[in-house]
């Protein structure tokens, strides 16, 4: 059951966006060496999990909530000032990885359902089309069609997504409630998500360049940027960096 003390998330404007990343990198740069060794621990376990046979992908999608809980947790903990140890991301997830795997399946049937929605509208729409080898080539507007249907199904699963481990485990949520309230907060703020998200995206193009060591730096700036999101929108505000 969903707490009545949860409060109404904030409107922010979409310049924030640039704001949540910038305030993630001060507070990554305090402890840059921790910070890093969740990066290095965070990609091994999700290359040798994917790795797997048949259930890889899967499981590597369930596992990325329960380490972007793990990541918030830290981000928290930093911001109050206290020393981050190698394996905080791990000995603070204790009360809430359940709740977290059952949040990445979650959103895994949302993705899907969103697919086949989207699959049969194209079915419905461009049916004969599709069923030539060359449908997109000779169609165009097939094409964009697809294209915008896509990148609007993933944004939209996003908005539900990008708050949910956040309130997990700083507000003990539910899943689905917190999907729920995380698409709340993210219609009402979804300029400064998707300016966020560009900016994450062309900062990811960056990362990888250097053989893609800078991951290293991306992926916990990209974490605590869903922390410092959830705290301006949906917490006291926009902390201030020492």
């Amino acid at each position: 059951m969903e707490s009545v003390s949860i409060p109404v998330p904030h409107k922010v404007p979409f310049r924030q966006g640039a704001t949540w990343i910038q305030h993630a990198f001060f507070l990554v740069r305090e402890q840059p060496l921790t910070w890093l060794l969740f990066a290095a621990m965070y990609g091994m376990i999700q290359l040798t999990v994917a790795a797997l046979p048949v259930v890889g992908q899967f499981l590597s999608m369930v596992l990325v909530p329960v380490f972007a809980g793990g990541f918030v947790l830290a981000a928290a903990k930093a911001m109050r000032g206290e020393q981050l140890r190698p394996l905080d991301l791990f000995l603070m997830l204790k009360p809430h990885w359940q709740r977290l795997v059952m949040l990445g399946i979650a959103y895994f049937g949302l993705l899907v359902l969103l697919l086949m929605m989207m699959a049969v509208l194209l079915l419905l729409l461009f049916g004969d089309t599709l069923q030539t080898g060359q449908a997109f080539e000779r169609s165009p507007v097939l094409m964009l069609l697809m294209t915008v249907l896509m990148g609007g199904s993933l944004f939209v699963a996003s908005l539900s997504y990008w708050f949910a481990p956040a309130e997990i485990v700083l507000r003990d949520g539910e899943p689905l409630p917190a999907m729920r309230y995380s698409a709340r907060a993210g219609m009402a703020n979804w300029g400064a998500m998707l300016y966020c998200g560009l900016i994450l995206a062309v900062l990811f193009g960056l990362a990888l360049l250097p053989f893609g060591l800078g991951l290293l730096l991306w992926l916990p700036v990209m974490f605590v940027t869903v922390f410092m999101a959830w705290h301006d929108v949906c917490g006291e505000g926009m902390p201030r960096h020492r």
